[in-house]
C-alpha cells in the first residue's frame, strides 16, 4: 500500500528525470556537432573557398580558354596568392587539359585516378590518393562550366592534405574524448583524416559504412564500433550534400558520456522511492509497530505468568493504541480477579468436601463403636459373626472416606493405597495365630475418580474378606492370598484375588459377601469372572476406568 501510493510521485520523478536528461542529451548532442563543426572549420573554409575559386575561374574560362599561356598563367597566379590549391586545370568535354597554373597538358580520362565527372553538371569532390601532377595525396574540386544548358567541361583544383590538418581543441578534456575526425564525400571517399595517418574501417559503427552516414542535418548517435568499443558519432553536412565531417568520441568521458549516460534514468527515482519508503517505514515503526510489539510482549507475559506491567512508552502512544493499551489493562486486571474469587470458592469448596468426609468418616467409626458395643453383649456366636461383618463394612467405609478428605490430587483417589489397606485389616481381623496367612500382592498406584474409587474399594474388602473366611491348606501346606491390582492397556484396570482351598469342610456363609461383590461390579460397570476349583478359588474383575463427568449441577 505504501508502495501503490507513492507509485505517482515515482512516475512523476521518473518523467522529470526523462525530461531532464533528454535536454541534458540534447544540450550534450549540440556541443559535440558544434565541436565536431568548430574542428572541420578548417576543412570547409578551404573547400568552400576552393568552390568559390572554381565558380570565379568557370565563369572566365570561354574568354581564356583560347589563349593557353596566358591562361596557364592566371591559373598559376591564382593557384599562388590562395596557397591552399597545388593544381587549377580546366578540362573540356573530352577530358583534355590543355590550360593548367603548372602549364600540364593531359587527358584526364587516361589517368588511373579518374573518377567520372565528365559530363556531371553537379559540382563534386573526391579524394586523390596518387594524382598525376602534385604525386601527393590531394582533394580535388570539380565545378562545371555552363553556358546556358550546354556544358563546356570543369574546372578542377586540387587541394593537398596537409593544408587541412584540424586545428587544437582549446578544451582539454574534450581533445581526449574525440578520438577521430573523418572528412568524407557523399560516395564514402575518406578525403581527411585527424592525423594525416590512414583512416581504418574498424572505426567505424558496426554494420555501418560512410556513404550510409551521409545526412542531411547534422545527427549524433551511439554505437559500438567495428572493434567492439563504445562509441558516440557525430556526423555535419558541410558542403551542399556534398562534403561531410565525422566525429567520432568515447562515450565513457567528457561530454559524449552524457549522451549514453553514466547511470540509467530509473536510478534516482528508485532511490527517491526507496528512501521514502525508509521514511514511512520508521515512521510506522515509530508511531505503531513498537507499541503493537510492547504490547504483545504483555499479553503473552499475562498469558504464560499472569504477569503485567505498564509500559514505559504509554505515552507515546497514538490515541487508538493507548485505548486498547487501557482496555488490555483492565481486561487483564478483571480476568485476576475473577480468577483469585475462582480460587477463593475452590478452596472454600475443597474445605466443605473434606469437611464433608470428615464427618462422614466420624460417623462411621461412632457406628462401628456402638456394632462393637452391641458384639460385647450378643451371647449367639452366630449373632457376634454377623456384627463383626458389619462392623468390618463399616470400618472400609470409613477408611475410603478418610482417604477422600485427605486427598489434594484433584478429586482422584489413589485406589491402591485404599485396597492395600484393606486387605491389610481384613487379614488382620480374620487372622488366626495357630493358621497363619501368606499375602502376596502386586498393587500399583492407580488413580481413581471417587464414583469408582468407593465401589472398587468396598469390592477388594468384601473379597479379601470371603477370603480369609474360606482359606484353607490342602495336604497341611501353606495357606496363601493372593492379591494384584494392575493397569492394563489404554484405561483397563484389573483386579484378582485367589486364595487356597483346604480340605476341611467351609464354613457356611450367608452370601452376602456374593452378592454385594455382584452389585459392587454393577457399579463398575465391569466384567465378573469367578473359577472354583477344588484347591483354588480365583475372582478377576475388570472394568475401564472413567473420566470425570461434571454434573449439571457444577455449573
Amino acid at each position: 500500500m505504501i508502495s501503490l501510493a507513492l507509485l505517482p510521485v515515482g512516475l512523476m520523478a521518473i518523467l522529470q528525470t526523462r525530461n531532464v536528461t533528454e535536454k541534458a542529451r540534447r544540450n550534450a548532442e549540440l556541443a559535440l556537432l558544434a565541436m565536431v563543426e568548430q574542428s572541420a572549420l578548417q576543412e570547409r573554409l578551404v573547400i568552400q573557398r576552393a568552390f568559390g575559386v572554381a565558380d570565379g575561374i568557370a565563369e572566365i574560362a570561354p574568354e581564356i580558354e583560347g589563349d593557353v599561356d596566358q591562361c596557364t598563367a592566371q591559373l598559376a597566379g591564382i593557384a599562388e596568392r590562395s596557397q591552399r590549391f597545388s593544381f587549377i586545370g580546366i578540362v573540356d568535354t573530352e577530358g583534355n587539359m590543355e590550360c593548367s597554373s603548372t602549364g600540364t597538358q593531359m587527358n584526364v580520362k587516361e589517368s588511373e585516378n579518374y573518377y567520372g565527372f565528365l559530363g556531371s553538371r553537379e559540382p563534386s569532390i573526391s579524394v586523390v590518393s596518387r594524382p598525376s601532377v602534385t604525386r601527393s595525396p590531394v582533394i580535388s574540386v570539380a565545378v562545371p562550366i555552363l553556358s546556358g544548358d550546354q556544358l563546356d567541361g570543369h574546372v578542377l583544383i586540387s587541394i593537398p592534405h596537409h593544408t587541412l590538418s584540424p586545428p587544437e581543441q582549446d578544451d582539454k578534456e574534450a581533445a581526449m574524448a574525440l578520438k577521430d575526425i573523418v572528412t568524407f564525400n557523399s560516395k564514402g571517399d575518406v578525403l581527411s583524416f585527424r592525423g594525416g595517418e590512414e583512416f581504418r574501417p574498424e572505426r567505424l559503427p558496426a554494420g555501418l559504412n560512410l556513404a550510409a552516414l551521409t545526412t542531411d542535418t547534422s545527427n549524433a548517435f551511439s554505437s559500438l564500433n567495428r572493434l567492439g568499443q563504445d562509441r558516440i558519432y557525430s556526423v555535419v553536412p558541410i558542403q551542399n550534400g556534398q562534403l561531410f565531417v565525422l566525429g567520432i568520441w568515447d562515450a565513457q568521458s567528457g561530454l559524449a558520456e552524457q549522451i549514453v549516460g553514466r547511470y540509467p534514468q530509473l536510478i534516482f527515482p528508485i532511490l527517491m522511492w526507496l528512501v521514502s519508503l525508509a521514511v514511512v517505514i520508521g515512521a510506522i515503526h515509530h508511531l505503531v509497530l513498537r507499541h503493537v510489539r510492547s504490547l504483545r510482549r504483555q499479553m503473552v507475559r499475562f498469558a504464560r505468568d499472569r504477569a503485567l506491567q505498564e509500559p514505559k512508552t504509554v505515552n507515546e502512544m497514538p490515541t487508538e493504541l493507548r485505548e486498547i493499551q487501557t482496555s488490555f489493562s483492565t481486561m487483564a486486571y478483571s480476568i485476576m480477579q475473577d480468577e483469585a474469587n475462582l480460587e477463593d470458592a475452590v478452596r472454600e469448596k475443597n474445605v466443605l468436601i473434606r469437611e464433608i468426609h470428615h464427618r462422614v468418616k466420624n460417623n462411621l467409626q461412632l457406628i462401628s463403636s456402638i456394632v462393637n458395643m452391641q458384639i460385647r453383649n450378643v451371647e449367639s456366636p452366630e449373632a457376634k459373626e454377623i456384627l463383626r461383618r458389619v462392623q468390618d463394612r463399616v470400618l472400609s467405609l470409613a477408611t475410603i472416606h478418610r482417604d477422600l478428605y485427605q486427598s489434594n490430587s484433584a478429586g482422584l483417589v489413589n485406589v491402591g493405597n485404599l485396597i492395600n489397606e484393606v486387605i491389610e485389616k481384613s487379614v488382620h481381623i480374620g487372622s488366626d495365630q495357630s493358621k497363619p496367612v501368606q499375602i502376596e500382592s502386586d498393587i500399583e498406584d492407580i488413580m481413581l475418580y471417587p464414583d469408582q474409587a468407593v465401589p472398587m474399594s468396598l469390592l477388594a474388602a468384601e473379597a479379601a474378606t470371603n477370603a480369609m473366611k474360606y482359606v484353607g491348606a490342602a495336604n497341611g501346606g501353606d495357606r496363601w492370598i493372593k492379591v494384584s491390582f494392575v493397569a492394563g492397556e489404554g484405561k483397563t484396570r484389573v483386579f484378582h484375588l485367589s486364595n487356597c482351598v483346604g480340605d476341611e469342610p467351609a464354613m457356611q456363609g450367608t452370601g452376602m459377601g456374593t452378592k454385594l461383590i455382584k452389585a459392587f461390579a454393577i457399579q463398575l460397570d465391569a466384567k465378573l469372572d469367578v473359577e472354583d476349583q477344588p484347591d483354588e478359588y480365583a475372582l478377576t474383575v475388570t472394568f475401564d476406568a472413567a473420566d470425570f463427568i461434571a454434573q449439571a449441577e457444577s455449573y
